[in-house]
C-alpha cells in the first residue's frame, strides 16, 4: 500500500484561502442581487443609482414609476453579466477547495469572469446612457436625456478582463500539458 505525502503547508493555505473566497463570492452574489432590486425598487435609491452612474446630472432627474421599471430593465443587463461571472468565479473556487487547482475546468470559469469583467467595460457607458434614457423617459416636464459616463474604471475593466483572459488561456495550456506528462507515467 502506497502512502500519499501530504500536501505542502502552502497548498493546505490556498485551499482554505479557496474555500473562504467561495463563501465570499456567494455572500457577494446575495447581496448584489438584492442591493440592486432595492436600488430599483426605492426611489431614493434609484436616485443613488443615477448619482452614482451619471454623476451630478442625474440629482435633476424627476424619478417615476415608469422610468424605475425602465431603469430595472437597464440594470438587469449589466447585472446578469456580473452574476454570471460571479457564479464562474464561484465554481472556480470551489473547485480549488476541493484539490482540483490546475485543470482546465478551472480555466474555463477564469476565462468565463475574465470575459465578464471584459465586457464590463463597454457596458458601462452604454449603461449610463440608457439609465439616463429610462429614468427621463416619464419625466412630467417632458424633458429628455441621454448621458454618457465613462470612468477610468472602464478602461481598467477592461484591462483586467483582458489579463484574466490571458491568465485562464495559459492555465488551459498548462492543465492539458500537465494531463498530457500524467499519462506517460
Amino acid at each position: 500500500m502506497t502512502v500519499m505525502p501530504a500536501p505542502p503547508p502552502s497548498l493546505d493555505r490556498f485551499i482554505r484561502l479557496a474555500k473562504i473566497m467561495e463563501w465570499v463570492t456567494a455572500i457577494g452574489i446575495v447581496l448584489i442581487t438584492i442591493l440592486a432590486v432595492a436600488a430599483v425598487i426605492y426611489a431614493d435609491w434609484t436616485r443613488n443609482l443615477a448619482l452614482a452612474k451619471l454623476g451630478q446630472a442625474g440629482m435633476n432627474i424627476q424619478i417615476t414609476p415608469i422610468g424605475q421599471a425602465l431603469a430595472a430593465i437597464v440594470v438587469a443587463i449589466p447585472l446578469g453579466v456580473m452574476l454570471v461571472g460571479l457564479f464562474a468565479v464561484r465554481r472556480m473556487f470551489s473547485d480549488f477547495a476541493r484539490g482540483d487547482i490546475l485543470t482546465a475546468r478551472a480555466a474555463g470559469h477564469l476565462q468565463t469572469f475574465g470575459a465578464t469583467v471584459l465586457l464590463q467595460a463597454p457596458l458601462s457607458p452604454l449603461v449610463s446612457a440608457g439609465l439616463s434614457a429610462a429614468l427621463t423617459f416619464g419625466d412630467p416636464s417632458g424633458r429628455k436625456a441621454i448621458m454618457i459616463g465613462l470612468s477610468l474604471n472602464d478602461y481598467f475593466a477592461l484591462v483586467i478582463g483582458g489579463v484574466l483572459l490571458a491568465t485562464a488561456t495559459i492555465m488551459r495550456e498548462a492543465a492539458r500539458v500537465a494531463e498530457e506528462n500524467a499519462s506517460f507515467v
